[in-house]
Parts: C-alpha cells; structure tokens; sequence
C-alpha cells in the first residue's frame, strides 16, 4: 500500500488526523445520544407521551354513555325538513267532481300562536302585518284572561306558559305533525310570505342536521315499538328553531347555556377585527337563545314547553326574573354539554389531541363547567338557533346591522356592506325564494262577475301600485347586511324608540290599508274550505276565517273589534276605523272544516256552493 512505502513523519501525521476525524465522521453517520443524561431525557418523553395518550383514552372509556341514557327519541320518525306543509299533495277528486267523503287534509297544518293577554297596537301590527302577507289567522293565548288581583307576576309568568303547553297538548285543531310559530313578545313585524319562512326553516334544519351528522355520526339503537330489531339512526338532529340573541342570560357567566353552546355560523371577523370583543356588544355575532321566537313540529314544542314548565315550577317566587328565559337558557346549554360529552366518549384520543394541536378541533368549550347530569332526565330537545336570521331577526344590539335594500339598485346593494365595515364582502342579491314563484304581492285576486265584493271596491282606498312596475325586486326589504339575509320576521326587542320609524319602512306600509282589504276578498268561504280540503293553500289551517284572529277558546274575533282605535299607529292613511272607511260593514261569515257557518251571516254564494 502507499501508505507504508510513505517516509516515517508523513505516516504518522496520516494517523493522527485518522484519530481524530474518525469519531467525528463516526457520530454523524451513526447519531446516537452522546451522555447516559440525553438518553433519559429521550426516554421520559416518550413514556410520557404514552402515558398521556392511554390516560386520556381511559377517561373517555369512563365517561358515561350519555347517548343510551338520554337518546335523542322524538314522538314520531318522520323529519320536519321533509313534510309537505309547504308543497301540499294534490288529491283527485271523483268522476262527478264531487269529493270523497272519507277525505282528510293530507298535509300538515301551520299554525301561528300569540300570547296576548289584551289588544295593543304593537299587536294589531303584528296581526296586519300577518294577514298582508296571508299567513294563517293567529290564534291568541290567553286573550281577555282575567287573572286574581293577587297574582304575582311569577304566578302570571307560569299561567302563560301552561296556557302555551294546554294549548299544544289539547286543542282538536293542532295536530302533532302541523307546524307552528310561536312570537312569545310584543312588536313583531312580519316581512315575507308563510311559504318562504316554511321552506327556510326546513332548509335551515337540512343543512344543520348534515353538520351533525358530520360531527357525531351514526349509532345502532333498538327500534321503537319493535322489540329485538335494531336500527342506525343520526344520534343528534336539529327540529326546533329559536331566533340567536347577542346576549345570553344575565349573570350566567360560567353556565353552560352561556359557555358550552356552538359558535355562531357567521365569519369570526363578520364585523371587523373587534367581532365579539368590542364590550358595548352590538359587534357581537348571535350565539345565545332568544326565547321570544320559535318554529317546529307540535310534538316537538310540546316536550319543550312541557319541561319549560317544570322548571320555572321548581323556581317558585315572587317575581318571574324571566324564569322562562333562563329554563330554556339551561336546556339549551345542557343539551350542548352532552353532546360534547358523547362526542369525546366515542372520538379517538390520537386523533382529537392531534385536531386540538394543530388548531382545528371542533370540541364545544366545557372550561369552568361543572354540571350534575340525573340518569334517566331527558337533555336532548333537538333545540337549534338562527344565527344568520334567515328566519328571525332580533333588534336588540342589532340595529346598525340592516339596510332597507330595494335590489334593483345595483349601487346601493353593492355599497352597503362596505358602508358597514363588513369585511367579507359578498353580492347582495334578491333572495331566490323569492324571485322565484312567490307571487307579486300587489296583484289583485280574481273574482267571479256574480260575486258580492265585500268591502266593495274602492278607487282611491284601494289604489295599489301597478304589479308590472312594482315587485319584490324593487321593494325596500329589511336586510342584515352582516349575513347578507332578508329576515322572514322582525323582533323589535331593542330600541323602542324606533319601532314607530321601522314601521313607516315596511315594505307594505304605504299601501296597508289597501293590502289588508285586498286580503280580505280573497276567497275563504265554502269554497276555500274544499280547496284546503284537496290540499291547496288558501288555508294553511282548516278552521279558515279572514279579517279577524282566533282565541285558544276558539272563539274569532273580528279585525275591527281587535284593532278599532289603533289606526293611526297601523296605517297613519287618515281613512278612519277599519271597516268604515265608506261606511260599510266588513263583517263577512266564517266557515270550519266542514263548510259550516261559525260566525256571521251567510253569503248567497256559500249557500249555493253548499246545494251543489
């Protein structure tokens, strides 16, 4: 080798560099820890890390099957989302054009409850504004009630809502399938028409109910009513909406109903870098529920309510402190919480303490939340919000939110999101339910030459604006600019002050004199009840009636015995009461399921379609 033929001082030069490359050359290509101390260190961290991962596998073994003890079971299979209120089922009629006589109404009902203890004008504009828009007649809860002079505002607080719950539970025209709207408050305004809070109600729970689906998954269960067969169904669904506030409950800081529930849908940043900071709240998304409004099924509200009662009966006192509020406060939260308690029993520890590193964990927040779960109580009540308020907007920290957006004027649709300081710009465009088969609102109803036009045709009283140039594309609609929504109802549960102001910008204001009297000829007799009968919509409920409300007791009260003396506060048109504008009476017969008279006199017309 030429190493050894190399004079003696050069060899050895060569293996000395040799001594001290090697060890060097030596722990690079083959590291391992250099001290006894750097090999512990290694060690402890991954006993550790498996310590960690088994422990918490172990606690979420040990956390309680929640969804056995407490399943999400509802009186019937069928869901909201996919019930025919909204799109009836036409039924045939016979040969001879007559109907059969074992025929029901096929499709659910819709229903529309008011607890009203007396008339008021903020009432009477709920009612005018239901009408316009052709919503069934409201039936009033409690209306005319005389309670003890004793009684405590606790004790009336209760009354009214067992009066809510009997109503529910026991009258023969509620069904548990129909739909119902619950406006437990004064001074709502309605904006669009029944079928469009219908369908959006059922869109809004699809397209929740596919996010839970997502989030807790599937589980195996017995099937009701069938002992020994099991079946899969979606462990939590949606089927109760309330309208979402941007406060919850006072001084309820560290409850559940103020910690646990879900973040709202809107964007974290929908009103700028201060969204749910800035500390007056109106920056604030909706999270919380507000009880003054709720949709679903019958026998959905009825579980409900039926709880609601039994908690506010728990609390007994003096004063009702909104006790009604917090019960559902407390529903809600503890709903959340065990969902979330189910969720981690059944989620992968590696996987959910990996998705909370990296920062994209979908755990509900349960920090500082201690709550004492009874085996056997009921916690699921499928309660969910409507944050965007595709259904329900509520003022109260929320009125710099809208703009009234006719969306034919592309300039001030376009500017009105940036004039709000929204961030996440998007185009404001006319909702598609209603630019698509939503009937103009200012088209006339067709009468037949024979008929008796009852109140009689006015030129000037009832002048509307021609239907070719006005429409829903160029009307001024009330819009959260903040969700980019045209709310079906609006709360006015902020600033008094402005309700009279909000009122003048309704839509259908201008011309509401003329609006309601043209809803009053539309037809609603004998004829009416057969359509309704065959599953048509002009009646959303079979005890029919028009120009008037319903109470609890079933008893129908005539638009001007509730409204009479409010007319400057509804309409502001300088007519006079309703009904004597021309000095004519309204008083027209109103007809049951049945085509039997209820009130009034009967027309020549309903007599003859009762002969054939």
């Amino acid at each position: 080798m030429a190493s050894l033929n190399a004079p003696a001082p050069l060899l050895h030069q060569y293996h000395s560099l040799r001594s001290k490359v090697s060890p060097h050359l030596r722990q690079i290509y083959h590291y391992r820890p250099r001290t006894r101390r750097a090999r512990a260190i290694s060690l402890t961290a991954v006993v550790c890390f498996f310590l960690l991962l088994f422990s918490t596998r172990s606690s979420y073994q040990t956390t309680p099957d929640y969804f056995s003890k407490f399943p999400s079971y509802h009186p019937f299979a069928q869901s909201p989302e996919d019930s025919l209120v909204a799109v009836p089922e036409k039924l045939d009629v016979t040969e001879n054009d007559t109907l059969p006589s074992n025929l029901q109404k096929s499709n659910p009902s819709f229903h529309v409850l008011i607890p009203a203890p007396h008339r008021s004008p903020a009432l009477c504009r709920t009612v005018t504004s239901a009408m316009i828009l052709n919503y069934p007649p409201p039936t009033l809860i409690g209306y005319t009630k005389t309670l003890p002079e004793a009684t405590t505002e606790y004790e009336a607080m209760v009354d009214r809502i067992t009066s809510i719950y009997n109503y529910l539970e026991h009258t023969r025209d509620v069904h548990d399938d129909d739909f119902i709207l619950i406006l437990d408050g004064h001074d709502f305004f309605f904006q669009l028409p029944p079928q469009v809070m219908i369908r959006r109600f059922q869109n809004t729970l699809k397209e929740n109910n596919l996010k839970l689906r997502n989030k807790y998954g599937f589980a195996t269960v017995e099937k009701q009513g069938h002992p020994g067969i099991t079946e899969q169904v979606q462990k939590y669904t949606q089927r109760v909406l309330f309208g979402a506030s941007k406060q919850c409950f006072p001084n309820m800081t560290m409850d559940a109903g103020c910690v646990t529930v879900p973040q709202s849908s809107l964007p974290p940043d929908a009103y700028g870098y201060k969204t749910d900071i800035h500390p007056d709240g109106h920056l604030t998304r909706p999270r919380w529920l507000n009880p003054s409004t709720v949709m679903g099924q019958v026998a959905d509200l009825k579980i409900v309510y039926a709880q609601v009662l039994e908690s506010v009966e728990q609390r007994r006192s003096k004063k009702a402190d909104k006790k009604d509020y917090l019960a559902l406060t407390q529903m809600y939260g503890r709903q959340e919480y065990v969902r979330e308690m189910e969720r981690r029993r059944t989620s992968n520890p590696l996987k959910e303490w990996l998705y909370q590193l990296i920062g994209i964990s979908d755990a509900s927040n349960t920090t500082g939340v201690y709550l004492t779960l009874e085996p056997g109580r009921r916690y699921e009540y499928g309660i969910g919000l409507d944050y965007k308020s595709t259904l329900f907007f509520n003022m109260f920290n929320s009125k710099h939110d809208v703009e009234w957006l006719p969306y034919n004027n592309i300039s001030k649709t376009s500017s009105a999101q940036a004039s709000h300081g929204v961030p996440r710009e998007r185009r404001l465009l006319l909702p598609p339910d209603l630019a698509e088969n939503i009937e103009n609102p200012f088209i006339q109803p067709e009468t037949d030459s024979e008929d008796t036009i009852t109140p009689p045709y006015n030129q000037t009283i009832d002048a509307l604006p021609n239907p070719k140039k006005r429409s829903w594309h160029n009307l001024p609609l009330l819009t959260n600019v903040h969700s980019s929504e045209v709310p079906a109802l609006v709360h006015m549960d902020g600033d008094q002050s402005l309700r009279d102001l909000w009122w003048s910008k309704m839509w259908y204001h201008p011309w509401a004199r003329a609006l309601l009297r043209k809803y009053v000829r539309s037809p609603h007799g004998f004829s009416a009840a057969q359509d309704a009968l065959l599953g048509g919509q002009v009646w959303w409920d079979m005890r029919g009636g028009r120009g008037g409300v319903w109470t609890d007791r079933g008893e129908w009260i005539d638009y001007p015995e509730l409204c009479n003396g409010f007319e400057r506060d509804v309409f502001d048109d300088g007519y006079g009461p309703w009904g004597k504008e021309a000095g004519a009476s309204n008083a027209e017969p109103v007809y049951n399921q049945f085509g039997l008279l209820v009130k009034g006199k009967e027309s020549p017309q309903g007599q003859e379609n009762k002969g054939k």
